[in-house]
């Protein structure tokens, strides 16, 4: 595999990680100056406890192999392993004994747990230090955590823990408290792409750079990923394939009817919208793929819309006829519609029917429909009724709510998507909190009670952080706090609203004597 192949050995060849390579490199070269100057091990500056947090394919494990590396090497240089003396080859090589990479998914109990406390206090066979990789270490038992905690406090000098995990928020406080904790960010586009520069021309494949950044693109910041598909598209079409064989080789729609759609969309012209996803949908053409490339497009003019409004008279971008078309017609309020409505479309039940697509369409273009539909009562005596989904007849007056500000629609419509995923975990959210903040890169949850903060921060932080950054189109910092009771939002009383409704039906109240 090709990630393997070119998998980093030194700190200089990871990739979009600059704030930890900068602050381990500082710490190693700290530790060397104390052990060169014979200093007690026991007192080395060096944590004997890391945990690396991340997405996946931001190299959390690579790092952690470099750092083994770095704290084992005879030779250090400025805080980079010299990847030449012993420690380091057996490293590279896979063959020392002394680092024990553990997946705690699969070895996840207590019994292994203790299993590794035993042999800890054993020294070093091949290497000067015990390294203890363990991946995915969130998959940990309650109870396997319990017995790390006091060896992970208390190790021997001879041995350093590295925690990797995709999900630090399911790692108990205890455990994150001791250890030195480094967030690994997804790798930027401009990144991804001078690496994979550097895979094709060692590896003499010649793409087109709107193809690398392409695929850079749909890695969504995993520089892993991004290996694996440039590997997938050149085993596919060759060592030099075109810009439509890349999109072809990841599966994305290549299709002149998303500037189609995306120009009845901004014209307002719902009949043509409808006509194309129809027309895309006969043609048996993957729905979501088709939403997904209408969307991208009107994105990617968004940032040209937004820089016309503010400063008119400014030298565009180059971009391609129907963007730079679309861009010169449409308004900041059509767009951003457009794209919060298509980005909700959901293919899940029927991934053919363009019933979802033509439902953001209308929704876009004649705005969403309202929750509750008035009508007025066949008489003043006697309202009309309708059905509802159970069967029972209610009055079909019934006052329309108050109009909801941005940041209260953000977070009723979090609650619904979350919903969907999880009912039961989706409660937490269910009128425990409000948006304190809600910005192009962070959300701002304020909770009421400490203990719905606590219980989403713990089991719920995933799937939030997910439905969020789907519902905003990016990925979102999500920032949990616990507010005063006296922020909570007064409700308005709704006296009498049930002898109302009662009267509404035709009923005589009773007075009491």
């Amino acid at each position: 595999m090709l990630y393997g192949k070119y998998r980093p050995q030194g700190f200089d060849e990871v990739v979009g990680q600059d704030h930890i390579v900068t602050t381990l490199r500082n710490a190693l070269i700290a530790s060397d100056s104390y052990r060169r100057d014979g200093g007690d091990q026991r007192r080395d500056p060096l944590a004997h406890g890391f945990l690396f947090s991340g997405p996946r394919g931001t190299g959390k494990t690579t790092t952690a192999r470099i750092l083994a590396k770095a704290v084992n090497c005879a030779d250090l240089r400025e805080g980079d392993p010299c990847g030449a003396c012993a420690s380091c080859v057996a490293i590279t090589q896979g063959r020392a004994l002394d680092l024990i990479e553990m997946d705690a998914a699969s070895n996840r109990g207590i019994d292994d747990i203790r299993e590794l406390r035993e042999k800890i206090g054993y020294a070093p066979s091949d290497l000067n230090k015990k390294v203890y990789l363990l991946d995915e270490v969130h998959m940990l038992t309650e109870g396997a955590f319990n017995a790390l905690l006091k060896t992970l406090e208390e190790p021997p000098p001879h041995a350093i823990f590295i925690l990797a995990t995709t999900e630090a928020h399911k790692v108990p406080i205890t455990i994150r408290s001791r250890c030195q904790r480094y967030d690994f960010r997804r790798v930027p586009n401009d990144a991804i792409v001078s690496r994979l520069q550097v895979v094709c021309d060692s590896e003499g494949f010649d793409i087109p750079g709107s193809g690398l950044l392409t695929i850079a693109i749909q890695s969504r910041g995993g520089m892993r990923d991004a290996i694996t598909l440039l590997e997938q598209v050149t085993a596919r079409y060759g060592v030099a394939p075109t810009h439509d064989e890349v999109l072809a080789g990841l599966g994305l729609v290549q299709d002149e009817r998303s500037a189609v759609l995306a120009r009845a969309i901004v014209d307002s012209d719902l009949a043509g919208a409808l006509e194309v996803a129809r027309e895309v949908a006969d043609s048996g053409i993957d729905m979501a793929d088709f939403t997904r490339a209408t969307l991208d497009l009107l994105r990617a003019i968004l940032p040209d819309v937004l820089r016309k409004q503010l400063t008119p008279g400014r030298e565009e971008p180059e971009r391609s006829l129907a963007e730079a078309a679309l861009a010169a017609n449409s308004s900041m309020e059509v767009l951003v519609t457009a794209i919060r409505e298509l980005a909700e479309a959901d293919f899940r039940l029927d991934p053919a029917s363009p019933i979802p697509l033509e439902i953001a369409c209308a929704s876009s273009i004649l705005g969403p429909a309202p929750a509750v539909v008035a009508a007025a009562p066949a008489s003043a005596g006697a309202p009309s009724l309708r059905s509802s989904r159970n069967g029972a007849r209610t009055p079909a007056t019934i006052p329309a709510d108050s109009p909801l500000s941005s940041e209260e629609r953000f977070l009723k419509q979090l609650y619904e998507r979350c919903r969907l995923v999880d009912a039961r975990l989706a409660g937490w959210l269910n009128g425990s909190c409000e948006v304190m903040t809600l910005s192009d890169d962070e959300l701002v949850l304020g909770f009421y009670h400490e203990v719905h903060r606590q219980k989403v921060d713990t089991d719920v932080r995933t799937l939030v952080e997910q439905q969020a950054e789907a519902l905003a189109g990016h990925a979102l910092k999500l920032t949990l706090q616990h507010i005063e009771q006296s922020r909570q939002p007064r409700r308005e009383s709704r006296r009498g609203h049930l002898a109302e409704a009662a009267r509404a039906m035709g009923a005589t109240p009773v007075t009491k004597e």
